[in-house]
Formats: structure tokens, sequence, C-alpha cells
């Protein structure tokens, strides 16, 4: 994993790429910039790999290029649980949740990730209000879209046969 520097990723990614991005979407370029300077931006090659487990949330990240398998500690062993791509988040739920890190992400292919730490988070909400409205909503938007999808597995694994809720009314 490698360090890069944030004019040289904004150079080669271009500003209407970075806006583009679901999580940065109707971000100005100004909010895209501060986020993408203040933050860390790192370039983790295929299979590499950053294992966190039982270790408080203090950053989140957003896939900038590429993208990530995220495997779930569960029970003793690793599960993998999603697949994120280029302007998804990782990480947030946890960190606004205060839920202790339980997990392995993996560079499903060569990726970009650029990491928000919750003092940038905080100062973003500072230093930009009305924006860190707009990202407040991207942000949970993109929650709603997961619990949507992990409630269509759920629904799809359970092979219920019962009666339906028009049923139990």
């Amino acid at each position: 994993m490698n360090t890069l520097d944030a004019t040289e990723v904004i150079d080669k990614l271009g500003i209407t790429y970075l806006q583009d991005l679901s999580t940065f979407g109707a971000l100005s370029e100004a909010v895209v910039l501060d986020l993408l300077e203040h933050g860390k931006i790192e370039r983790l090659e295929k299979g590499e790999f950053i294992a966190r487990f039982d270790e408080k949330a203090e950053d989140f990240q957003v896939v900038l290029q590429g993208g990530l398998a995220y495997y779930k500690r569960f029970e003793g062993r690793d599960v993998l649980t999603r697949h994120y791509g280029a302007g998804e988040q990782l990480g947030f739920d946890e960190m606004i949740g205060l839920i202790l890190r339980d997990g392995t992400d993996v560079a499903a292919e060569d990726s970009l990730i650029l990491n928000i730490s919750r003092t940038q988070f905080y100062n973003l909400h500072v230093e930009h209000p009305a924006e860190f409205g707009i990202f407040m909503i991207n942000l949970a938007r993109e929650m709603a879209r997961e619990i949507e999808m992990l409630e269509n597995v759920i629904g799809q694994g359970t092979g219920w046969q019962g009666e339906t809720a028009s049923q139990a009314g």
C-alpha cells in the first residue's frame, strides 16, 4: 500500500470524474478537492489487504478507482459480505455507529481509496455546513441501498414458504 499525493491523483483522474462518484455527487469542486487534499489517498494492488479487528473506527474509505471486497469475521471465519466499487464508501457505518471493526478489506483489483478521518468529517461539517448536508444524504443513500441489498439476500436465503404479510393481517 502506497500513500499518494492528492494533487497527482486529482490531475490523473480529473475533477469531473471525482464529482461523478456517487459519494461525492452534487458536491462542489472546492469541497471534493478539500476532501482529497485533507484525506489520505492510498493505492492498493490487487490482493493487498487491510485487516482490522477490534479497533475503533476512526475513519471511513471512499473507493476512488478499482474495487474492494469486504470479509466480515464471523465465528472465527472470514465471510465475504460485500464488494465495493468506484464511488462507494466503506466503514462509514462503523465510524458513525461507534462499532468496533471486525473485518478485512481486500483489493479485488488495483485500487485507489480515500481515507476520511472523523476529524476531517467533523471539520467538513464546520467549514461547509450546507455541503455537509449533501454529503450526509449521499452517505445515507448508499447505506439505504446496502440495507435493501441485505434484505434481498436475507429474503432469498430463507426459502420461506410460510404465510405472507397479507395473510398475517
